[in-house]
């Protein structure tokens, strides 16, 4: 039992933490682009670039289609 309110524990803090981070990013002190305003747009701009050359649309090459075979 204490190991499910511990997860549990874990589960609501974790959900805590990410509200509080976003709520927390419209009154940031340092304007608009505040340390964690930046890291957001980078951490987006890499997920957007990632999934434009990797993405699920590609398709995947067959064992003999590699050149070193």
């Amino acid at each position: 039992m204490e190991t499910l309110i511990g997860i549990f524990s874990a589960v609501f803090n974790f959900f805590g933490a990410i509200g509080g981070f976003f709520a927390d990013l419209g009154k940031s002190t340092n304007g608009f682009w505040g340390v964690e305003t930046v890291l957001l747009a980078v951490m987006i701009a890499v997920a957007i670039s990632g999934m434009a050359a990797f993405g699920p649309w590609m398709r995947k090459r067959r064992p003999d289609e590699y050149p070193w075979q």
